[in-house]
């Protein structure tokens, strides 16, 4: 999206949107052009949740790890795994 490399750590970001997506039971920025959804998500970072406090501490810190939206912030899948 920002015409930069990447590496595996793009897929744990697009796995903590899929969790999202599941969680919500949709999209995020759904009403939004594929492509005005992927600047959002990388210019915005996390979508916002319609209501976290539903989600479970473990969840939340989960999604936390995958959706860093510094590469070297963001969790790798070992670690995620631990």
């Amino acid at each position: 999206v920002k015409g930069q490399p990447y590496g595996p750590k793009v897929d744990i970001w697009s796995f903590g949107i899929v969790a999202i997506e599941m969680v919500e039971k949709d999209v995020p920025y759904w009403n939004e052009s594929p492509r005005s959804a992927q600047l959002l998500i990388a210019t915005k970072g996390i979508p916002q949740l319609r209501q976290p406090k539903h989600l479970s501490p473990l969840l939340r810190d989960f999604l936390s790890c995958c959706l860093q939206r510094e590469e070297a912030r963001r969790w790798s899948a070992r670690e995620l795994l631990q």
